[in-house]
Formats: structure tokens, C-alpha cells, sequence
């Protein structure tokens, strides 16, 4: 039997920001929280969502690239104090995440620290519209929360269907301000999630037939995307990023397992992800070449041709590193490293879970030098 799939209400568009007044009250949410970061307000994104949905009952601008406990205790004290009644997460998959968290923090009470890593604990949340302002993290349709209980340490998931946003509410106008360098991270990441989604078992027809257009559409329009004027291209990768979202519901794999170990650096996760997928994927094709035969046809790869060889070049036409050193990263314990990713709970739903050893492997061939 395959994983139950439970999306949000989705709303998708070139101008759907203007309708968040619409999705309040359709929520019955009269004075919101808005979660956000310091570079969205200085974008002037933060002042469109004020526009379409002024006035909010109080802000939190302050969530730091790399979500942690600590800005979701203080975004809950800020959501408590303003007697709000609903969250808009407007942002990335940092801001989201955090979100998430929120959401049940303010309705079950106590310290983000207690509830990460523990589903079991949330019974109720509070309505939570998510905005995505990136092309990648899927957050906005996902049922999972990584954050960082202590700065510098790695991430921990929460999973459950409570986590997955009321609406969603995805304008690819939103992303014609990032940077291509975000645009590249966050789109592989995107892959990332179809392609671990698309191979997780069990199967589930409609989550694969998701996962496998997210993969088409990344692999068809992420360059395009990459310019001024693409803003076809970035509704196209907005979408697989969504589908993305959904892939994670049946699961992931060895390449978020790695990058999730190494996200105590601060380095972005889709970097992260971007060095990790090709070598790990190359593992789950071998164990599962018919998947890996209609991933090739989905990303409009030749018959038979290496998939970790595809998405390196990819990765590298896109001007993001390739190795972990490349990325700026400096293992100190290879052996730990390899094997808190074999205890990684990402294992679990993957065709293919490399042993301690096989880890080791893996870092060799991505740290670089």
C-alpha cells in the first residue's frame, strides 16, 4: 500500500499574491502572523504581501538562512503576543519550515527544541498558508519540517500530515528577483525530491506521475529560468517544485542523506544536494533500471546513459560546485559523517540504502580536493 497523499489547497499563477485576502478568509484567519526573512523585505516582497493582504496582525522577518529552534520559539512568542490567529509563510524553504513548526508550537505551547523530530506530539496546528518565493524547496506541499535544533549542528525532520500548508498559493513572479545562483540550488533540489520520490518504494501511480514531470520540467527549463525574461520558465520550475513536494510524501534518499549531514556548515542545501545526487543516483538507477529507464525518457536523456553523469554536467552548466570541497565544505570525521547518513532516516523508503561502508564510498567520491 502507498503512502496517503495530502496536498494543500493550491493556487497558481503569474499575480495569485493578489488574492491572499481571499485565502484568509476563506480560512477564517483575521489577524495573521507573517513569517518572512530580512532580505524579502528588502526586496520589496515582504510590501506586496502587505499590499494584498494588509493589514497583518504582526511580522517575523527574522529566520536565518539555515532554520533553527530558537527563530521558531521567537516566532511563536511573536504570534502569541499579537493574538494571531493564522500564519502566512512567505519565503523559501527556511521560512516555510519554520513556519510549520510554528504552527504547532502556538497551538500545543512549549519550545521547538521538545516537538522537532517528534510528530507524535502534534495533534492540532494552526491554518497556515505557505507562499513560496523559491523554485525548489517544495516545502509548500510537503509534510516535512528540517530544522536545526542548535546552530552548526544538522538538520532534523519532522514528518506528518498536520505539516503539509492549508493553501499554497505559488506566483512565479515572486522569483524574478532571486539570484541565479538560488535559482540553480534550489531548482537541483527540486530535482532532487522528484527523482529520490520517484524511486522511493512502495510505488504510487499518481505520486510517480508527479515526480516524473517535475524531473521533465527541471531537466527542460531550469537554464531558462535563469534569465531576466523567463518567467515561463520559472512558472515551469515553480510547478516541478510543487510535485517535488508532493514526491516526498512517498519518501527520499541517500542524496538527502548526505546533504542533511553536511548542512552544518552553512552552506545551502541545495548545493549540498546538487554534489551528492549524481553519485547517488547512479546507485538507484543500478538497482532499479526500469524506474531509471523512463527517468531517462522523462529528462530526455539518451537510452542506457549514465543519469549521475547527466546531472553532474548539469550541475555544473549551472555554475554550482561539484565537490564538497568545491563547495567550501570541510569534513573533519569521515567515518561519523558516513555513519549517521547510513542512520539516516531517508534510507528507509530508498530502493537502494548504501551500508556504513558504501557511505564512505560516497564521500570519497564527492569531497574533492
Amino acid at each position: 500500500m502507498g503512502p496517503a497523499l495530502v496536498l494543500p489547497r493550491l493556487v497558481f499563477g503569474i499575480g495569485v499574491l493578489a488574492r491572499l485576502s481571499d485565502e484568509l478568509a476563506l480560512l477564517g484567519v483575521e489577524r495573521p502572523l507573517l513569517i518572512a526573512d530580512r532580505g524579502l523585505a528588502a526586496a520589496g516582497i515582504v510590501a506586496q504581501a502587505r499590499a494584498a493582504a494588509d493589514p497583518f496582525a504582526a511580522e517575523f522577518l527574522d529566520v536565518p538562512e539555515n532554520p533553527t529552534a530558537a527563530g521558531a520559539d521567537a516566532a511563536a512568542r511573536v504570534y502569541r503576543e499579537a493574538a494571531c490567529d493564522g500564519i502566512i509563510a512567505l519565503g523559501g524553504g527556511s521560512v516555510i519550515d519554520t513556519a510549520k513548526i510554528v504552527a504547532a508550537l502556538v497551538v500545543r505551547g512549549g519550545a521547538a527544541a521538545a516537538l522537532i523530530g517528534r510528530p507524535e506530539c502534534i495533534a492540532r496546528v494552526a491554518p497556515l498558508i505557505a507562499i513560496p518565493t523559491t523554485i525548489g524547496t517544495g516545502s509548500e506541499s510537503s509534510p516535512v519540517a528540517a530544522l536545526h535544533i542548535e546552530d552548526g549542528e544538522a538538520a532534523i525532520g519532522t514528518r506528518g500530515p498536520l505539516l503539509v500548508p492549508r493553501v499554497a498559493l505559488c506566483d512565479p513572479a515572486l522569483a524574478r528577483t532571486l539570484p541565479r545562483r538560488l535559482i540553480a540550488a534550489t531548482g537541483i533540489d527540486a530535482l532532487a525530491h522528484c527523482v529520490e520520490g520517484f524511486f522511493a518504494e512502495p510505488a504510487h501511480p499518481v505520486i510517480d506521475a508527479l515526480a516524473l514531470d517535475g524531473a521533465a520540467r527541471v531537466s527542460a527549463d531550469i537554464h531558462a529560468a535563469l534569465e531576466p525574461e523567463g518567467d515561463a520558465a520559472r512558472a515551469s520550475l515553480m510547478a516541478a517544485a510543487f510535485a517535488g513536494g508532493a514526491a516526498i510524501h512517498k519518501g527520499l534518499g541517500p542524496a538527502h542523506a548526505v546533504a542533511l549531514v553536511c548542512g552544518d556548515q552553512d552552506i545551502h542545501h541545495g548545493t549540498l544536494i546538487g554534489i551528492a545526487l549524481p553519485t547517488t543516483a547512479t546507485l538507484l538507477a543500478r538497482a532499479r533500471p526500469a524506474k531509471a529507464a523512463r527517468l531517462r525518457t522523462a529528462m530526455g536523456l539518451p537510452e542506457g546513459s549514465d543519469i549521475g553523469r547527466a546531472m553532474t554536467s548539469l550541475v555544473a552548466s549551472l555554475g554550482l560546485p561539484t565537490t564538497l570541497c568545491g563547495a567550501g565544505y570541510r569534513l573533519n570525521e569521515p567515518d561519523d559523517a558516513a555513519a549517521a547518513m547510513a542512520a539516516s532516516p531517508f534510507n528507509r523508503t530508498s530502493p537502494y540504502a548504501p551500508t556504513c561502508d558504501e557511505y564512505r564510498a560516497i564521500i570519497s567520491a564527492i569531497i574533492g580536493s
